[in-house]
């Protein structure tokens, strides 16, 4: 795909789809530090190093005019808290097998019952 057919969708279809939470926590931070900084994104990973942001994702970003560097780190942030929200809310597996144990013991006959 060409750097110049590359747009703010593109980008945040393909963390959403190949990023963990670090890498995109992390590409979020350079984004805003270039745009605070006045650099490109390029510039903020070679001063901070984080090597495991893929070097075509930063490409695309720095594609980007400002406005949809700004947008795209809205992005990013809102795709993170839904993670955040989505993890909170959902019960983990040892809360499935203990509710269940419970349904389980709910719905068994007492020996009473015979």
């Amino acid at each position: 795909m060409n750097v110049t057919d590359i747009n703010r969708l593109d980008i945040i279809s393909h963390i959403e789809q190949n990023f963990n939470r670090t890498q995109a926590t992390g590409l979020n931070c350079l984004i805003f530090l270039a745009l605070r900084e006045q650099t490109t994104i390029a510039y903020q990973k070679k001063e901070w190093g984080f090597e495991d942001i893929p070097e075509i994702i930063i490409t695309w970003c720095d594609s980007l005019d400002e406005g949809e560097r700004f947008e795209l780190g809205a992005d990013i942030a809102a795709f993170l808290l839904d993670e955040i929200i989505t993890a909170a809310v959902e019960p983990t597996s040892a809360q499935i097998t203990a509710m269940q144990a419970i349904e389980a013991k709910v719905n068994t006959p007492l020996l009473s019952d015979y």
